[in-house]
């Protein structure tokens, strides 16, 4: 029974080549997607790190600008 056409170094290297390239674009979408997700998560902390402290700015008794002109006086 006939195998076909025997292939080339330089057709097996080009085949490899085009997987790898394959390969490489499938990794690149999925670090973006991996990417997305740590700046959603990011962004979530964020978030609570800045409710938190309205919530203790609030327990204290003091105004935003209170605690802002505080800060910006011990620098």
């Amino acid at each position: 029974m006939p195998r076909g056409k025997k292939k080339t170094a330089i057709q097996t290297i080009e085949e490899q080549i085009r997987k790898l390239d394959g390969d490489i674009a499938k990794y690149q979408e999925k670090i973006k997607e991996l990417q997305m997700k740590k700046n959603a998560l990011l962004d979530a902390r964020k978030k609570q790190e800045i409710d938190s402290l309205y919530v203790k700015i609030q327990a204290s008794g003091k105004s935003i600008d209170e605690v802002i002109n505080f800060l910006d006086e011990t620098k």
